[in-house]
């Protein structure tokens, strides 16, 4: 559309700050951003960008026009696509967030089967811990953790998400298990930090044991680091259900504590209301949810799942090994 072009050249380099970003985004030359965002200040009659030879920023009233655009583009992006509806099959880019363990664990496995699905949709999916603006950054659909607290967005309940505290063989042999929360003080102890911000996880117990101090003898900001840590002995980790599940079942650890476990929350995904009736969102959202409900066992607890290994479980392995507890 001829007519919103300064307009878009202008949001995509305000959102990427550098014409040459929004140019490669937009498949056009640098000169071409700089000609239609040029175009577009001589017809406003004002600056919208401080320049120096290497950075742009908005000017006061470049910041103004910008949040108005940011609202027509997302409305002639609902009207394109509510009309699309009624014409074609779901097609088009969908842009799409999801925190790492979710997307490398859930998501990927079931690409190749959207794919074969839906061939005129194509993903372009971050895969990130940490929140972004979903409206200002222009995505379609995000999978974050509780519900969306922006009256812009909607969400559908995935599942809760569960924790099991866990150990190798080798190492619950030779130190003993813990009997309640506390006693992981005399453990060692491998956390999860945000990348985003640097914060440790906290390990998700009930009352009274919520708020315990633990010891940190080891900190990844990657949840499969803490799972390999784990594996190699190094001592005890809290990992999400649906990342530990094949080395529980392989043996190659061993589930503690199942009974003081609380959940960590809910599962959601969520997209902009001015996305409610595109295709392709509606058709990713209603294929997320159909696979998650198959999948049941990692959205429970470790004592609700099914096939509990017979034999060697808990008590027979280490239910003496206290006395050899680390110090």
């Amino acid at each position: 559309m001829k007519g919103f072009q300064g307009i878009t050249a202008f949001v995509y380099a305000v959102k990427h700050n550098s014409y040459a970003q929004a140019a490669r985004v937009l498949g056009l030359s640098p000169s071409a951003i700089a000609k239609s965002i040029s175009k577009l200040e001589d017809e406003l009659g004002t600056r919208l960008f401080h320049r120096t030879t290497r950075s742009i920023s908005l000017t006061e009233n470049g910041f103004l026009f910008y949040e108005r655009c940011c609202l027509i583009l997302d409305e002639l992006y609902s009207a394109k696509e509510i009309i699309s509806s009624n014409m074609c099959t779901p097609r088009g880019t969908l842009q799409i967030t999801a925190p790492h363990i979710f997307g490398h664990k859930l998501l990927m496995p079931l690409i190749s089967k959207f794919n074969l699905l839906y061939p005129e949709i194509h993903l372009d999916i971050d895969f990130e811990d940490h929140v972004v603006d979903i409206i200002k950054e222009g995505i379609d659909i995000a999978i974050r953790s509780g519900n969306p607290v922006d009256s812009r967005l909607v969400s559908r309940y995935i599942g809760k998400q569960h924790f099991v505290v866990c150990g190798s063989y080798s190492y619950l042999d030779r130190y003993g298990a813990p009997q309640i929360p506390s006693e992981l003080s005399e453990h060692s102890c491998i956390h999860f930090k945000y990348p985003s911000n640097g914060k440790i996880a906290p390990w998700s117990f009930i009352p009274p044991y919520k708020n315990i101090t633990l010891p940190q003898n080891f900190i990844f900001n990657n949840t499969y680091a803490g799972l390999y840590a784990a594996v190699n002995g190094l001592g005890l980790a809290h990992l999400p259900i649906y990342v530990a599940h094949d080395a529980l079942e392989s043996r190659e650890l061993y589930p503690v504590l199942t009974e003081f476990m609380a959940p960590f929350g809910d599962l959601m995904i969520m997209w902009p209301t001015n996305r409610q009736l595109s295709p392709k969102v509606r058709a990713f959202t209603d294929f997320l949810i159909n696979e998650m409900k198959q999948q049941k066992q990692a959205f429970k607890p470790y004592n609700e799942r099914q096939s509990p290994h017979p034999g060697r479980g808990d008590c027979q392995i280490y239910g003496e090994g206290n006395q050899h507890r680390k110090q």
